[in-house]
């Protein structure tokens, strides 16, 4: 029982900073809409910024599982990347058709505000960061084994600015509530990487 309350309540407050941002979403506001009283939530969770910690992990779940799948090796390196920016596409449209609007990067809006709240909320951020950019770094010295980009380029640099390039992208779905943004992202992705279009 106590499992599903917190569950609940992560879930609750989810969806609440997806449609705003952890500043503007109050305690209150999150126990009305899980239908639970303040010592409830501060069992669990004995600030704020320890129900934002637990939202960003719960989503890293969530991107981490896409990830898995979208970097499976039964296509090539960088077919893989074009897959993960479609499967994110279709996350941010599933979102949109739950919450009435595009939410942005479930990640991404989150882990920005988060990393200002001190040294352990910047760890977890950077903790996340870099296991995000562990599977386009892996990819990316794939292709460069395989001949398909430039041996020189940094692997590691190089998946800083993937990330970065796909965060701008969500940033652009959610401005214009419009997840297909996020697909126009591939063609930067391979020029950032010196790579030809897709099928060519």
């Amino acid at each position: 029982m106590a499992k599903d309350t917190r569950e609940r309540i992560v879930t609750v407050a989810r969806d609440l900073v997806h449609g705003a941002s952890l500043a503007q979403v109050s305690t209150e506001d999150v126990c009305k809409a899980a239908g639970v009283h303040k010592g409830s939530l501060y069992h669990f969770f004995p600030s704020k910024n320890a129900l934002g910690a637990a939202i960003l992990d719960r989503n890293w779940d969530l991107m981490n599982a896409v990830l898995q799948e979208a970097f499976a090796d039964d296509v090539g390196p960088l077919a893989r990347i074009d897959r993960f920016v479609d499967s994110f596409a279709e996350l941010l449209a599933g979102m949109r058709q739950r919450m009435g609007a595009t939410p942005g990067c479930p990640l991404g809006g989150l882990a920005a505000e988060m990393a200002g709240y001190g040294d352990d909320a910047r760890t977890q951020v950077t903790r996340i960061l870099a296991g995000w950019t562990r599977y386009f770094t892996a990819a990316i010295n794939e292709a460069k084994d395989r001949g398909e980009i430039d041996p020189g380029v940094d692997a590691g640099e190089a998946a800083m600015r993937l990330l970065a390039h796909l965060q701008g992208h969500a940033l652009m779905a959610k401005a214009y509530d419009d997840p297909e943004a996020l697909r126009r992202a591939k063609p930067g992705l391979r020029m950032l990487l010196g790579a030809g279009p897709a099928g060519g």
